[in-house]
């Protein structure tokens, strides 16, 4: 191959992602403009419109053969958008006026079929790269260890590949794929408090996103504390792909005797067993009876331990019927629309594990929990319903205004408090995005935007009885500039609406957010043990 053609290769493939968004907008817009045509018909102005997409997509097409090292082999590979470009050309020619009659008649023409195949045929090939390439039939795992300053980083980090070690057969005979342990470099922790495992969430996705790797295994020697604020050996995220083992758990004895050494027997075969409890739940195995399982009965240490359990028959199955899912999808490098396109579709195939955290974290009620965000909210709509010209706007705007407003608002200031606030994981720009990572920031926007309703309802609410039980009356039948004195009920609760959508505006432009907090409160983790 020689330079020219390497030019342009490369030529071509950063033209592809530079264009990727763009004409993904442009062909949304043929798509509607499509189905308009067949319902009502298409304005002069629309057909104009037609004609200058038609224009962009030749360009755009014949820029790229140019480029394209074997031009044969790319227009075959394209068959359908050549169709599609040559079809317009045609009509525009009226050489197909003999099919006026079928139109007449509302019978779809070629031109109607071949665009209706160009769109689909573009949606269908960005849906499929933004859901990435088919994942390799194997488990990569990264196995972190974060020790603290009284531990010992090397014991660690050897008893971590140990228990990985010792897990691997029994989890690959289960799943019947390949698992693949990657050690990676330890982090050294500033003290030995106990830790929330939303404290390990930060440098786990940016490892799972370096690797890619499809699971993250962290192993630490502090104190692991639950949601409830209990003390616990292990906790995974499902939503993640993420598994949190504490050998300080397994290392307690009762009060007077030594604690167990990192090395001893029973430490390791119960670390093991934790292991594989936490793996079973996130390949989607629910907890059992002791007599039935061994391995996903409630998790408890056993002096007598010697071995690795092994799964129930019904677990394995379990296992190897969602061993093919198991493996991630991967966006390597995609545009706006692409990575937009990827967290959807990861989201919808991953339903109960976005509904899940939802239902757990109580996501109305987050910005109770945040005084910054409803302080810099509620504030200003205090002042705010005692002015008159917010009155005058709020009585003045109809219903669908007032509700069009709100709703772009609340998305608006959802997405700037994920994004500006940096929750989306990784919190680090990286090329490669995982699929449960892009479920996890499903569920971190859901989340956001459900504070961000939890907010302007609490905001509404308030002003809403202050406009009933506090605001003078008399002083709103001598307001000057109302046409009618007579506020109903309607009126106020419009007012108070409109309200609370600036007053949630504020609270995110000025309140922010503590990302600690909010990923606290987000229940990502939840205790399998």
């Amino acid at each position: 191959m020689n330079a020219r053609v390497r030019r342009h290769r490369r030529l071509l493939l950063r033209l592809e992602a530079e264009l990727e968004a763009p004409m993904f907008l442009l062909a949304l817009v043929w798509l509607w403009l499509f189905v308009d045509e067949l319902v009502s018909g298409l304005t002069l102005w629309e057909q104009g419109l037609v004609t200058a997409i038609w224009i962009v997509f030749v360009l755009e097409f014949l820029l790229k053969l140019y480029l394209a090292p074997r031009k044969l082999a790319y227009i075959s590979r394209n068959w359908v958008t050549v169709v599609a470009l040559a079809v317009p050309a045609f009509r525009a020619f009226r050489l197909l006026r003999a099919l006026r009659v079928l139109r007449a008649a509302r019978v779809t023409s070629a031109s109607h079929i071949v665009r209706a195949l160009t769109s689909t045929s573009r949606f269908y090939r960005a849906l499929q790269a933004a859901q990435g390439p088919e994942p390799e039939p194997e488990m990569n795992v990264a196995v972190l260890v974060a020790a603290g300053p009284a531990g010992d980083a090397e014991a660690l980090r050897d008893f971590a590949e140990r228990i990985a070690a010792d897990v691997r057969a029994e989890i690959e005979e289960a799943t019947r794929l390949r698992w693949v342990f990657h050690r990676t470099e330890p982090r050294s922790l500033e003290s030995d408090a106990p830790r929330r495992p939303s404290d390990f969430l930060d440098d786990a996705s940016q490892r799972m996103s370096e690797g890619p790797y499809d699971l993250a295994i962290v192993v630490t020697d502090v104190a692991l504390v639950s949601r409830r604020r209990r003390t616990v050996a292990g906790l995974i995220s499902s939503t993640c792909r993420v598994a949190v083992v504490s050998t300080r758990k397994l290392t307690a004895t009762p009060r007077g005797q030594p604690p167990r050494r990192l090395d001893a027997e029973p430490v390791r075969w119960n670390a093991g067993a934790l292991l594989l409890h936490l793996l079973g739940h996130i390949g989607g195995v629910g907890h059992a009876d002791r007599r039935e399982s061994d391995v996903m009965a409630p998790f408890e240490f056993r002096e007598s331990r010697s071995a690795v359990p092994r799964f129930s028959a019904r677990e394995r199955k379990r296992l190897a019927e969602d061993g093919e899912r198991m493996p991630e999808r991967e966006l390597h490098g995609g545009g706006a629309v692409a990575s937009l396109v990827f967290h959807v579709l990861m989201a919808v195939r991953h339903p109960a594990e976005v509904v899940r955290p939802l239902l757990r974290n109580w996501a109305p009620l987050l910005p109770l929990s945040l005084p910054g965000l409803a302080t810099a909210a509620v504030a200003p709509s205090f002042l705010l319903v005692f002015t008159a010209e917010i009155w005058d706007v709020g009585l003045g705007m109809s219903n669908g205004i007032a509700a069009l407003y709100a709703a772009i608002s609340v998305l608006a200031a959802s997405f700037y408090l994920a994004r500006v606030q940096s929750l989306f994981l990784p919190r680090k720009e990286k090329r490669v995005l995982t699929e449960h990572l892009a479920v996890a920031n499903s569920v971190i926007f859901l989340s956001i935007l459900l504070a961000c309703i939890g907010l302007f309802v609490l905001v509404g609410a308030l002003m809403l009885l202050i406009e009933v039980f506090i605001f003078p009356q008399d002083l709103i039948q001598t307001w000057p500039t109302l046409a009618d004195p007579e506020v109903s009920f309607a009126d106020k609760l419009r007012l108070a609406a409109f309200i609370s959508t600036i007053g949630v505006t504020t609270g995110a432009l000025a309140g922010g957010l503590e990302s600690r907090t909010v990923i606290q409160h987000l229940a990502l983790f939840e205790d399998v043990t």
